[in-house]
């Protein structure tokens, strides 16, 4: 009993020693810089998503836009109603799915096939697919490639180009690895098949890595826009980040979009502008949270075994 009373009586005076002023004061700025930091990110992004749903006349680079004065959806109604912007919303959210299927099913298929340790020339193969992560072509060669491959101005030079990743291969197949052996070994046993093991016991315990890759894949196909730049010239496979670029840098661009006419007062080229960055940026937003409890799982099994 005297030794309870005596370790409470312990346990209260470490409560009551105060924290040195130095060790306070850091904590305190740390805490201020953090919200200094977060401020500025979240910001200028909650500006963008207000200036989509203000007036014209409510717009103003001079002042803090915490809300829009008067609730108006004319930038985004203008945009669905405009054959090009909704055209390029196809191809970006088709190119996503087609190139992150098929990117995930490639790295996979790679990534277990270099886990079978009696797979001829394994190491020579993985050695020439390490190369690969330092060394590249550049861009004249990898044009010149696709050009030969009869890919320009085509929709799978978004699709096949990007179907392979080393560095998303290694991170599979490191998950793979840190599975138990006796999983495979009792399947084999009952007769099952490479293919099988791959398909009914390797895949579905690998959901978290297959998630995070999913999700790496799915942001760069979303965002990317070069390709674009570089392989196609038609307007037919104009995808929305490269027409929210052309919007941005092209002035004149937007002012041949926007129709001068009683419905299209409450827009400009800058609310037209924010309306299509929070279309792009909002797909990515709301698919994450879904992921998000695969990510850390995902990346940090996959990264434990070399």
């Amino acid at each position: 009993m005297t030794e309870i009373v005596s370790d409470r009586a312990n346990v209260k005076s470490k409560r009551k020693i105060k924290q040195p002023l130095g060790s306070l004061t850091f904590d305190w700025f740390n805490i201020l810089f953090m919200l200094a930091v977060c401020i500025s990110v979240v910001f200028p992004l909650w500006d963008m998503v207000v200036t989509s749903f203000s007036r014209v006349q409510d717009v103003s680079s001079l002042s803090l836009n915490l809300w829009p004065p008067v609730f108006i959806m004319d930038s985004y109604k203008f945009i669905f109603r405009n054959n090009e912007f909704v055209h390029a919303l196809m191809i970006s959210g088709s190119r996503t799915v087609a190139g992150t299927v098929y990117h995930v099913f490639v790295v996979t298929v790679t990534a277990y096939c270099l886990t079978r340790m009696k797979m001829p020339f394994r190491k020579t193969v993985t050695f020439i697919f390490i190369v690969t992560m330092f060394f590249s072509g550049g861009l004249i060669p990898s044009y010149i490639n696709i050009r030969n491959l009869n890919l320009l101005d085509k929709f799978s030079v978004y699709i096949l180009p990007g179907g392979f990743s080393m560095f998303n291969a290694i991170i599979i197949r490191n998950f793979f690895l840190s599975m138990n052996p006796s999983l495979e070994e009792s399947a084999t046993i009952d007769g099952a098949s490479a293919l099988q093991v791959l398909l009914r016991i390797i895949i579905p315990l690998s959901m978290p890595v297959l998630a995070t890759v999913a999700l790496w894949q799915m942001v760069g196909q979303w965002n990317a826009w070069f390709d674009n730049l570089i392989y196609c010239t038609s307007p037919k496979l104009l995808t929305l980040q490269m027409l929210l670029r052309r919007i941005i840098s092209d002035p004149e661009f937007t002012d041949t979009l926007l129709v001068v006419d009683e419905t299209q007062i409450n827009t400009n080229p800058e609310t037209i502008k924010a309306a299509t960055t929070v279309l792009v940026t909002l797909p990515i937003v709301c698919v994450y949270p879904f992921l998000q409890k695969y990510f850390v799982k995902g990346i940090m099994i996959g990264a434990v075994k070399g």
